[in-house]
């Protein structure tokens, strides 16, 4: 099993936990953070986002299509090349 995410507060620094979720799409989900300090009670929400993939599913769906990861590197080296 994979590690989970884990967020710090950026007030207090202590660890966040995600207290719900909502699905926009497959690649994209709305979460709902809250910090672990009750003394610090912060919340907040932000997005969690799929954005390239490093290994290749075994089962694609073809719907889903996300750059790889050599396509990624490839276009930041001609982009940096590009504003040398």
């Amino acid at each position: 099993m994979g590690r989970k995410a884990s967020y710090q507060c950026p007030h207090c620094s202590c660890g966040m936990t995600i207290r719900n979720s909502r699905s926009v799409h497959a690649l994209l989900r709305n979460i709902f953070l809250q910090c672990s300090n009750y003394q610090c009670s912060f919340s907040a929400g932000g997005i969690l986002e799929i954005t390239h993939e490093i290994s290749p599913s075994a089962r694609p769906n073809p719907e889903i299509r996300l750059q790889t990861i050599k396509e990624l590197t490839e276009r930041k080296a001609a982009n940096d090349e590009n504003n040398e």
